[in-house]
């Protein structure tokens, strides 16, 4: 008995309409990730001021000293609520408070010391490497950027600008700031926008026109 086969030939249009459909969906998915390659940092940037850098573009181990002032900031505030003055330096390494104890640091932060300086109503927290030719010289790869723990209290009178503006109905007492140097670098008297200091921001952070220094 002669063995049948079966055959199935499909239609040309069908094969043609299956490979124009596959071609429209690449078309499309490569566009959709060109527009969000394209999009997203200026969604991020948006708005932005000149003295303004996104935390994302912070390299080496500069993340980490970033995210240990943002951390200390709550117990910065807290006690200077409890007090009604700012804590020192020595206050912060009492508390073992890092990055001002050292100990709780990646040995590549070790060499950072920190000043601390005061307005009426702000006080600045300034730390930058000041081991970073001894580490050269040794081998090290070191992080020169310096930076500027800034917070203000809002409540307290005329405060320095510029500060992130509130959302409406917004009424926190203290503004936190993080600033920073590429560079091993003096304190900045006066503003650090002027002296080529950016402040370090997480996303748009808008800054708001009302306050006075």
């Amino acid at each position: 008995m002669p063995v049948v086969k079966e055959i199935v030939v499909v239609p040309k249009a069908a094969g043609r309409e299956a490979l124009g459909l596959l071609a429209a969906i690449c078309c499309i998915l490569f566009l959709v990730g060109l527009r969000v390659v394209q999009v997203r940092p200026e969604n991020a940037e948006e708005g932005s001021k000149v003295y303004q850098m996104q935390d994302i573009k912070l390299k080496n181990q500069a993340p980490v000293l970033y995210r240990s002032l943002l951390g200390a900031a709550d117990t910065i505030t807290q006690l200077r609520e409890e007090n009604g003055n700012w804590p020192d330096i020595a206050a912060l390494q009492q508390e073992d408070l890092p990055p001002f104890a050292a100990k709780f640091l990646p040995a590549g932060l070790n060499g950072f010391g920190w000043e601390f300086h005061q307005g009426a109503t702000w006080a600045d927290y300034y730390g930058t490497n000041r081991n970073v030719l001894a580490a050269e010289k040794a081998g090290a790869d070191p992080l020169e950027n310096s930076f500027i723990l800034r917070i203000i209290d809002l409540q307290a009178g005329k405060y320095p600008h510029p500060v992130a503006q509130q959302a409406k109905g917004q009424e926190n007492r203290f503004s936190v700031q993080i600033w920073l140097n590429p560079k091993t670098a003096d304190y900045p008297e006066g503003q650090p926008a002027d002296k080529g200091w950016k402040w370090v921001v997480s996303g748009h952070t808008p800054v708001s026109e009302e306050q006075i220094n």
